[in-house]
């Protein structure tokens, strides 16, 4: 990875010698995140133990996307060919979402079943690095950008929260902090259109690493990440 970072900071200040202008964009982000694989689920049940009345969800990977929301900066140069080459920073809450079908619980003597109404997410908070390249089309006051990269996504935190009313009226609340990976490699490709300074924007990432990497076995266990990304941007210089 690093020398992924060195070639784009290479090709970044290169740029300045060929380019013909450097930009400062914010953007406020938002999107839909989710997991695939073979281990993802779109429901899921909670096990609780009413000795310490307490439970966690069999499974956090949903494969059911909810809402996510961050905040980023990008800088980057346009050449006089209309190529870009920039890198891009920032931080986003990702969270995906589960539905809870089932209670299963135990008294310290013996075990019950209740079927159940509620939602689970796995909450991440990220700090985000994206070197990209790409190229832009221009009209008027309306520029459109066509950029790919390479996001590395490092994962501060992750919680799973759940709750769910089951059949005997018993509301049951998980939460836990559950972080495997660290570090999640996301190649991403995304369009963007501006007019003047103000711009909008629609994109695609998917994880590589398998977030379940530490569950020993034959390979079964597997969790990626995807996210669809949209989000409004403004040009400060």
């Amino acid at each position: 990875m690093k020398q992924i970072l060195l070639t784009f900071t290479f090709i970044f200040f290169l740029s300045n010698l060929l380019g013909q202008k450097t930009e400062l964009n914010g953007a406020l982000n938002s999107g839909l995140f989710s997991f695939s694989g073979l281990t993802a689920r779109g429901t899921t049940s909670i096990n609780w133990d009413d000795q310490t009345n307490s439970g966690y969800t069999n499974g956090v990977y949903g494969t059911k996307s909810a809402l996510c929301y961050g905040i980023s900066f990008n800088l980057n140069r346009v050449t006089k060919g209309n190529f870009l080459f920039g890198i891009e920073l920032g931080y986003e809450t990702l969270r995906s979402k589960m539905n809870i079908d089932r209670i299963d619980g135990y008294t310290g003597n013996s075990t019950y079943q209740y079927s159940a109404t509620g939602k689970a997410f796995l909450i991440s908070g990220c700090l985000n690095s994206n070197p990209f390249l790409g190229y832009r089309i221009t009209s008027s006051n309306i520029s459109f950008d066509l950029t790919s990269g390479i996001e590395v996504g490092y994962r501060l935190s992750s919680t799973e929260k759940g709750n769910a009313t089951a059949t005997n009226g018993i509301r049951y609340s998980v939460s836990q902090d559950y972080k495997t990976i660290g570090v999640d490699i996301r190649p991403d490709i995304k369009v963007s259109a501006k007019y003047k300074k103000i711009g909008i924007y629609s994109g695609y990432t998917y994880g590589l690493l398998n977030y379940e990497m530490w569950v020993k076995g034959d390979g079964r266990w597997e969790s990626y990440s995807r996210l669809i990304r949209f989000g409004v941007t403004y040009q400060i210089n």
